[in-house]
C-alpha cells in the first residue's frame, strides 16, 4: 500500500520550515551578539623648538628641528553591530577625504556584519539642514549645530548629540605663477589683508598692503594682475571658519559681511569673486585659475600640491598649516569649559581661531558629528559602534588623511563615556 504523495509533500515541508526556524534563530541570534573589541588610541604631544627671528623677516622652522612623542592610553569598549544595515550620513566637504577613508576602513573590518555606511559630501549647510529633515541619521559640520538648527532641533523635540571627532585647518591656497617660493618662501599674508581682498578694497596683487609683507628682494615678484577670489558657492562649515576668522581680525569685514555657512561676496561685485561648490570646487578652480587666491581644508591643499599662505598669527609670525601649528591652537580649547553635547555651542569655535603663541596658526576647527537619537535603534548601534571606533581607532597615525589631526586626548577622554552611554 503506497503512501499518498500529498502526505510526503507535506513532510517535506515541515521539515523545511523547522530546518528554516533553526537557521533563523541562529542567524538573528548572532546579529545581535556583542562584537567587544579593545580600540587603542594614540595621542601624540610635538615638540617643536622656537623658530628665531631675525628682524621683521620670521624664520620657518626647519623638519629637522621638530621632535616627537608618543604615548599610548587604552580603551576597552564594547561595539554592538547590527548585520543588514544601512546608514547615511552626510555634510561637509572639509573632512569628505577622512570620512571616507575612515568608512572604507570600518567596513572592512566588519564586513562579516554586511554593514553600510554612506557619507555624502554635500556641504555643512546642507547636511545641517537633512539632518534635521530626517533625510540623514548622521551630519558631519565644519563647526557646531547652528543657532538657527539647534532651535529647530528643540523645538521639534528631537534628541540629538553632538561629538567632535577630528582636527584640521582651513588653509589660504594661491596660484601666482611669478611666485618664487624656493627664494622668497610661501607668500605671506595677514588675515587683516584677505580680509580687504574679499571686501574688494584690495585689487591687484602688487598692491602695497600685499607687498609690505613679502621679504624685501621679493616684493617686486608680485604681478600687476587683479586678484581673482574664490569662495565657496554653497552653504560651507569652511565658509564659516574662514569668515569668522575674517570677522575676529578685521573690523570693517565684522561689520560689513559678518560669518556663516553663507555670506554675500563683495568681491563678487566688481567682477573678481567667483563661487565653486565644495572644498573640491574651490581646490580645483585655484588650481585652474592663475592669479587666484581660495580658502580650502589644508588636506586638499596637499593631495592636489596648492601653494599654501602663510598666514601671520596673533603673536606676529608668519605660519602655515601643519601639525605643530594645529596642535598649538588645539591646546587652548581643552582648558574650556564644554557644553554638554545636546547644548548651543555657539561660541566653540571662538576658542580655536586665532589664539595666541608663536606657532600657533590662525585659522583651526574641529568636525563635528551629529546623530540623531530617533533613528531607527540599529541604525543608532551602527552609528555608535562607528563613532567609538572613529574616537578610538580612527585617531590613530595609521587611519587619518594627510591633513587631518588627532584630537587632544582631553576631548576622547570626555566624549567616549558619551557616545557608550547612547542606547542603554
Amino acid at each position: 500500500m503506497g503512501v499518498d504523495r500529498s502526505i510526503i509533500i507535506g513532510v517535506v515541508a515541515v521539515v523545511l520550515i523547522v530546518i528554516a526556524g533553526i537557521v533563523g534563530y541562529y542567524e538573528g541570534s548572532r546579529a545581535v551578539q556583542p562584537k567587544t573589541v579593545t580600540l587603542t588610541q594614540t595621542i601624540r604631544e610635538t615638540i617643536t623648538l622656537t623658530p628665531t627671528s631675525g628682524g621683521s623677516t620670521p624664520q620657518y622652522p626647519a623638519s629637522s628641528q621638530v621632535a616627537t612623542q608618543t604615548a599610548s592610553a587604552t580603551y576597552s569598549v564594547t561595539i554592538v553591530l547590527p548585520r543588514n544595515i544601512g546608514v547615511i550620513g552626510g555634510g561637509a566637504t572639509f573632512v569628505n577625504p577622512q570620512m571616507q577613508a575612515w568608512i572604507q576602513r570600518f567596513m572592512d573590518l566588519y564586513k562579516d556584519y554586511s554593514i553600510v555606511i554612506n557619507y555624502q559630501s554635500i556641504g555643512s549647510g546642507a547636511g545641517e539642514a537633512k539632518l534635521i529633515d530626517g533625510a540623514l541619521d548622521f551630519a558631519v559640520t565644519d563647526v557646531p549645530i547652528s543657532r538657527t538648527g539647534f532651535e529647530k532641533l528643540k523645538s521639534r523635540n528631537i534628541p540629538f548629540v553632538q561629538i567632535p571627532i577630528v582636527a584640521g585647518a582651513v588653509s589660504i591656497v594661491y596660484n601666482l605663477p611669478e611666485w618664487d617660493e624656493n627664494r622668497c618662501g610661501p607668500l605671506r599674508l595677514s588675515g587683516e589683508v584677505i580680509a580687504d581682498i574679499y571686501l574688494g578694497k584690495i585689487i591687484k596683487w602688487n598692491e602695497p598692503a600685499i607687498a609690505q609683507l613679502q621679504k624685501d628682494i621679493c616684493r617686486n615678484l608680485l604681478p600687476d594682475k587683479e586678484i581673482i577670489g574664490i569662495h565657496r558657492a554653497d552653504g560651507s562649515g569652511t565658509t564659516y571658519l574662514f569668515t569668522a576668522f575674517l570677522s575676529i581680525v578685521n573690523s570693517d569685514w565684522n561689520n560689513k559681511v559678518g560669518y556663516g555657512y553663507t555670506v554675500e561676496w563683495p568681491r563678487d561685485n566688481i567682477g573678481y569673486g567667483i563661487g565653486a561648490k565644495g572644498n573640491e570646487g574651490v581646490s580645483a578652480t585655484v588650481k585652474n585659475t592663475p592669479y587666484s587666491i581660495g580658502y580650502v581644508e589644508y588636506g586638499y591643499a596637499i593631495q592636489l600640491g596648492l601653494k599654501m599662505a602663510a598666514i601671520r598669527n596673533r603673536d606676529g609670525n608668519y605660519v602655515l598649516p601643519n601639525t605643530t601649528t594645529v596642535l598649538s591652537a588645539l591646546k587652548y580649547v581643552t582648558g574650556i569649559h564644554l557644553p554638554k553635547p545636546d547644548e548651543y555651542w555657539g561660541e566653540y569655535i571662538f576658542h580655536i581661531l586665532y589664539r595666541e603663541g608663536s606657532e600657533t596658526y590662525p585659522i583651526v576647527g574641529t568636525p563635528i558629528m551629529t546623530l540623531r537619537l530617533d533613528v531607527d535603534p540599529n541604525k543608532l548601534q551602527l552609528i555608535k559602534g562607528f563613532l567609538l571606533w572613529i574616537l578610538t581607532e580612527g585617531q590613530k597615525e595609521e587611519n587619518l588623511v594627510p591633513g587631518f589631526l588627532p584630537l587632544p586626548k582631553e576631548f576622547t577622554e570626555r566624549f567616549i563615556p558619551i557616545v557608550e552611554s547612547i542606547t542603554k
